[in-house]
């Protein structure tokens, strides 16, 4: 009796052995930040495979739990009445989504040995923080959501979205655009704006934070994307060369802001929403006017300037830059 009681031990403390190792080949930690493959590594087995038995995992996943959160702070319109659903709407059908698999794998191996290995994003963002900043988060490998997201003092790349299976480099800066964003709200406390507001000066706080948030994370990844001659693939940095057109972007950035900034007490209407998405369409007024301003305010008053502006509110960081247009 005791025999076996002492060999089912074993066996099953060898097993709990296994599970751990799997688990940490699906990690890789430096300092703080955690690069974080469970996701996409499930995400390959079920694809190989067609168990759907490793969909209950996905759901399971801290990832899952950083997307669903997201999706449902920022009403995107996919599945999220739980990680489940919203892991079957990024996984299924599973006869489409395999046309990505091969590249999809490509993308991993490319984030494991020439992102996280080398700790590439959290040494590059280390420059746009403060001095005293230490991380403490994770940088998610996920399937199908968003080109990237950032939620609390988490953050998730997307390695089967379009742009990745075309250009397997931009992995590269947008996981740096991506784990800034986590630096950032981790700066801001982790708040970050909600959508259920309904006046004027709630939305111009609102287009001051993200226009600050993704003006910064389209600023970081600059000066590498410069030196290695990456500033031809991605539209964004396309844009940011053009004086012409980016004067144009800015007067319509401005247009919208001031709409709301002007008027703080009026109450927004269906059309005031409307004016919000111009600023995440195809011009993304926010990452390009953003970027300009980061910029500016970089070359002009130095990064300690720039830096500190993340522990401000936002506004202060448009209001930095206006004060410099004016000199």
């Amino acid at each position: 009796m005791k025999s076996y009681f002492f060999i089912s031990i074993f066996l099953l403390a060898s097993i709990f052995s296994n599970s751990q190792n799997i688990e940490m080949d699906f990690v890789i930690q430096k300092g703080k930040v955690i690069y974080d493959f469970s996701f996409a590594e499930l995400a390959i087995r079920y694809l190989e495979s067609g168990d759907s038995s490793y969909l209950n995992k996905i759901a399971n996943l801290p990832a899952t739990e950083h997307l669903l959160n997201h999706a449902i702070a920022y009403k995107n319109n996919i599945s999220h009445n739980s990680g489940l659903d919203l892991v079957i709407s990024l996984l299924t059908p599973i006869d489409d989504k395999r046309k990505v698999l091969d590249a999809f794998k490509s993308n991993l191996h490319y984030a494991k040995t020439k992102i996280a290995e080398i700790d590439l994003p959290q040494k590059t963002c280390l420059k746009y923080l403060p001095e005293d900043f230490k991380y403490s988060s994770n940088l998610f490998f996920t399937f199908g959501y968003d080109l990237g997201v950032v939620f609390g003092n988490n953050a998730s790349l997307n390695l089967a979205h379009p742009h990745y299976v075309e250009h397997q480099n931009e992995i590269k800066y947008y996981s740096i655009h991506e784990l800034h964003h986590a630096g950032f709200v981790t700066i801001k406390n982790n708040a970050m704006p909600s959508l259920d507001i309904n006046k004027y000066k709630e939305m111009t706080d609102l287009i001051a934070y993200f226009t600050h948030l993704e003006g910064m994370g389209t600023y970081v990844p600059y000066s590498l994307r410069k030196k290695e001659r990456a500033m031809e693939i991605d539209k964004d940095y396309i844009a940011i060369q053009d004086a012409g057109l980016m004067q144009s972007y800015e007067s319509a950035f401005f247009e919208i802001y001031f709409h709301f900034k002007n008027n703080p007490s009026k109450i927004l209407t269906d059309e005031d929403w409307d004016k919000l998405s111009v600023l995440s369409d195809e011009k993304r007024l926010w990452y390009r006017v953003g970027a300009k301003m980061a910029q500016t305010i970089d070359d002009k008053l130095g990064r300690k300037k720039l830096v500190k502006l993340i522990s401000e509110p936002s506004v202060n960081f448009i209001n930095t830059y206006l004060l410099l247009k004016k000199e």
